[in-house]
């Protein structure tokens, strides 16, 4: 697969925000049929059907309050990922698509009208986990811990999935497991969903306190297939942060948490929820400012083992 660097991805909030809007939620409610609703252990998901497109709407149990902050996290995170993907020339999507129902607004699918939901497009192909393929027993979760060395083994199967770790590194998506990615064989082709767990863990100030060790131990030899994955893990992650400023993720990140309803004043802006969303702001900034070191210090690790 051939990346195509040269690209720009041009970041306007007016276009980034509205693809679902536009084909989807502009239509009028008689024209969505609710197929079915499943309950799982945090959420209700519904399917629904569109102009004969099916759809999901994912709405959290009430008994979490504090997690309906992960409408916001999803619709973010696969916005960056859409970015991320079709700058790079991708002919296919990178990560389901996710926008946010308002709170207050009525949609089939949706159990409670005073909450937020999101509605996403379905990923084309089945689970990893259930499939029988060589990536039956991936493990590219940086959970609490971050990058670690193993994780090379599968990035350098497919270049999809050194785009996977990189995403996943840049928006401290730390739960990517093989229930949240999906595989295509016909098509080779992997897209990721279900990324509203980010912004808990700052996998960039870990991944720079893995990698800095990885430098500094000398008995350490990486094989020039790790060093080839390695320098596309940094290219990518260098992507990212040249085409998501802290500031501009910020804006997206306010707008989808004002249109989901969680504004000074409402009901849903408990004082657990205001802490959520400021926890996560100041995991952007932080982050991003990670990412930018992280960058160093695997240009750094490249080096000196190029050199050995």
């Amino acid at each position: 697969m051939k990346i195509n660097y040269g690209m720009v991805c041009v970041v306007l909030l007016s276009s980034h925000v509205m693809f679902a809007r536009l084909e989807v939620l502009d239509n009028t409610l008689s024209k969505v049929k609710l197929l079915s609703t499943e309950e799982m252990r945090f959420c209700y998901i519904s399917f629904v059907k569109i102009n004969g497109t099916k759809y999901i709407i994912k709405q959290k149990k009430s008994n979490f309050i504090r997690k309906i902050v992960g409408v916001v996290r999803d619709s973010i995170t696969a916005h960056v990922a859409e970015n991320f993907g079709s700058g790079l020339g991708l002919d296919a999507d990178l990560a389901h698509r996710v926008d946010v129902i308002s709170a207050g607004e009525k949609f089939p699918g949706k159990r409670r009208k005073d909450w937020p939901a999101t509605i996403h497009t379905i990923a084309p192909g089945k689970m990893v986990k259930a499939q029988d393929t060589r990536y039956n027993s991936m493990n590219i979760k940086q959970a609490d811990i971050g990058f670690r060395r193993d994780m090379l083994v599968w990035m350098a199967k497919h270049e999809l999935l050194i785009m996977m770790v990189a995403l996943d590194t840049f928006l401290c998506n730390h739960d990517r497991h093989r229930g949240n990615l999906f595989y295509t064989p016909s098509t080779d082709s992997f897209c990721a969903i279900d990324m509203d767990s980010a912004f808990k863990y700052n996998l960039c100030a870990l991944a720079c306190e893995n990698f800095t060790k990885m430098i500094n131990n000398r008995k350490l030899a990486l094989s020039s297939k790790e060093i080839q994955v390695l320098t596309t893990y940094r290219k990518h992650l260098q992507f990212l942060i040249d085409n998501n400023h802290s500031e501009d993720t910020l804006s997206m990140y306010n707008y989808f948490a004002e249109k989901a309803g969680f504004v000074e004043g409402s009901d849903l802006y408990t004082e657990r929820v205001a802490e959520e969303l400021e926890s996560n702001r100041a995991m952007i900034i932080q982050s991003y400012e990670d990412a930018k070191q992280l960058v160093k210090i695997v240009e750094q690790l490249i080096a000196k083992h190029t050199k050995a």
